[in-house]
């Protein structure tokens, strides 16, 4: 006869697993009834086969069974909740940087590939107040190469063809946008006023130029990519994405709710030590800050990826030591959607 204290740690125990089933459930359902079904059944399997083991099955194999499944169920929603999470609990913030040296100023504006419309959407109005005040606007966005330059940066930065076209399916996939949609009037408008709307990014041709010169200085560089491509195995980003693009509607709405969580936790890591960051950031960095001297009697409004900003401001500083921070405002760069659907009561429509 069990004591009421193991009685009351049982009632506990299992009201807890209760409350993680419960807990766990809805977001299994989400992903599918069948994953839901599939995850409860393989989890009442392995609650019977240890209740097997340690000769309880006889007496407690509902218990067995029961405790199986609330602890599978929980098992795998768990890192699913942690993802879906994500973006609230530690929001992707980008910066809006005011720069000064005395004379003039430069905002810098952190940009993220693919984010939330409502980002892209208030990036573009503070741009169309900065360029009505008089700045000069700077974009991102690397101009056409050689077709041998193109497929070295492919097969650098692991893209299966066109980089853009993929940034576009991925930000599809996860219910974002891609920033080259949004801010796509910002190179219609370069053509029409060159000299105050500015494409001030490199070509491939000339990051390909660089990497060729510092391979030239160091053959380790050259070796180190070799075989990172060698490592580079399984299925790629573009088959990924037919796989998604298969999905039902349900499977791909909680895919794109998990696939924001992901953005928030990576893009929110500090920049990974890569050779490639050489050319990506150093190289273009060294370039943004030459023109930003050059043109020296303008304000500046620039969008270029947050990464960039420390390396930009050092080479600023090499540059010109006056240049200081006179403001920092931050922006969150992924957010739910905001495309929300309601239902009026019954009849209210009559």
């Amino acid at each position: 006869m069990p004591s009421v204290t193991a009685i009351r740690i049982q009632t506990l125990l299992w009201a807890v697993l209760g409350v993680l089933f419960l807990l766990s459930a809805p977001i299994l359902w989400a992903a599918s009834p069948l994953v839901l079904v599939a995850v409860a059944a393989l989890g009442a399997g392995l609650g019977l086969a240890v209740g097997w083991a340690i000769r309880s099955y006889r007496y407690r194999w509902r218990r067995s069974a029961l405790a199986g499944a609330a602890l599978a169920c929980t098992l795998v929603a768990a890192p699913l909740y942690w993802l879906v999470l994500q973006p609230a609990l530690h929001p992707l913030a980008v910066p809006r940087v005011t720069l000064g040296d005395g004379t003039r100023q430069v905002v810098f504006q952190g940009m993220v590939h693919v984010g939330s419309e409502q980002f892209y959407r208030s990036v573009v109005y503070d741009m169309i107040r900065a360029r009505d005040a008089g700045y000069v606007l700077y974009f991102e966005g690397t101009l056409p190469g050689t077709p041998e330059a193109t497929a070295w940066l492919n097969a650098a930065v692991d893209a299966d063809g066109d980089l853009n076209a993929q940034y576009a399916r991925v930000a599809q996939a996860c219910g974002m946008q891609f920033q080259g949609d949004f801010l796509g009037f910002v190179q219609r408008q370069a053509a029409i006023d060159p000299a105050h709307i500015i494409s001030a990014d490199v070509s491939v041709t000339e990051m390909y130029d660089e990497w060729q010169r510092l391979v030239a200085a160091r053959p380790e560089l050259a070796q180190a990519m070799a075989a990172d491509g060698a490592n580079a195995g399984g299925l790629s980003i573009s088959r990924l994405l037919d796989i998604v693009s298969g999905l039902g509607d349900r499977q791909r709405d909680f895919l794109a709710t998990a696939c924001r969580g992901a953005f928030t936790m990576l893009l929110g890591r500090a920049e990974s030590q890569n050779d490639m960051n050489l050319v990506v950031l150093d190289f273009r960095n060294r370039k943004l800050a030459d023109r930003i001297a050059a043109d020296a009697d303008q304000d500046i409004y620039i969008t270029y990826g947050s990464g960039h900003f420390p390396g930009l401001l050092e080479e600023m500083r090499k540059r010109n030591p006056s240049w200081q921070i006179l403001s920092t405002t931050w922006s969150t760069a992924i957010l739910p959607p905001d495309d929300a659907v309601g239902h009026l009561p019954a009849g209210a429509d009559r």
